[in-house]
């Protein structure tokens, strides 16, 4: 009697191997989860995005319509200011600044004097200055043909000006997702890149907010593109393979055979 009892357990044990093995075989098939990717690191934003349009600040385009001085070019030391709903904008983009209820936003392009905003990137926009009692924002706003469209990438190089150029922190709060903080460097190591790519959702908007009082948000090269996940699920994920059936069909044999002892021992 003891054996038997001893073999119906040792069974009962084999068989929850078998179907365990069996259920991480089906696990292994599994399409790969979905994800949104956010990065300070360019050349990881690029892997997958394709058709990348890109807005640099250096020229006023001549003959586009909006936001932009007609047929000239930036000189250094010159300002140009936004301070209206449409902002900054292009066919691909438009930014609009603003300091509590007002409209702000400007333009400009450091000379040789103006250390303070030469981010040796060319023509930079800025924001107004924080102080202890207002707000200050940048929205930025992705479009298609002139009309907000959303995306599902995007990315951008940020700077925090006053203070010298100092490191700090801004936050960037894509559409749909939490507030991202993000470690912007001093103005002699350059701009941080800020990158977003996802095939979950798209972003129609980006908000740039800082919290630091005598602070302003310095933004330059805006880009947009789409997004295709490089890494394709796995083949015949429907369909299980040779080890998952050999697992399943040993544990229903195995269930068959303790079925037998079970009527043999009772009869």
């Amino acid at each position: 009697m003891r054996c038997a009892q001893a073999i119906g357990i040792n069974m009962r044990h084999l068989l929850r191997l078998y179907l365990a093995a069996a259920g991480l075989a089906v696990t292994a098939t599994s399409p790969l989860s979905a994800a949104t990717l956010i990065t300070n690191d360019r050349g990881e934003w690029l892997t997958g995005v394709s058709s990348i349009i890109t807005l640099n600040l250096d020229t006023f385009s001549s003959g586009a319509s909006g936001g932009f001085t007609v047929g000239n070019t930036v000189q250094p030391g010159n300002m140009a200011f936004y301070n209206n709903m449409n902002g900054y904008f292009n066919n691909s983009f438009q930014v609009v600044g603003m300091q509590n209820s007002n409209y702000y936003l400007g333009q400009t392009l450091a000379n040789a004097t103006q250390t303070w905003n030469n981010w040796g990137s060319g023509a930079i926009l800025l924001s107004d200055t924080k102080t202890s009692t207002n707000t200050v924002t940048m929205r930025v706003t992705f479009r298609t043909g002139g009309v907000a469209t959303p995306v599902n990438a995007f990315g951008f190089a940020l700077g925090l000006g006053g203070d010298g150029g100092g490191a700090g922190t801004v936050t960037v709060t894509p559409q749909g997702l939490a507030a991202q903080s993000v470690s912007t460097l001093s103005i002699g190591s350059g701009l941080r890149f800020f990158g977003v790519t996802s095939d979950t959702q798209t972003f129609g908007f980006a908000d740039i907010t800082i919290a630091t009082a005598n602070r302003y948000i310095v933004l330059d090269t805006l880009e947009q593109g789409v997004f295709t996940n490089s890494t394709p699920p796995p083949a015949a994920t429907d369909v299980p393979d040779a080890a998952t059936l050999l697992c399943v069909g040993t544990g229903l044999a195995c269930l068959g055979f303790l079925r037998r002892h079970r009527m043999a021992t009772a009869a």
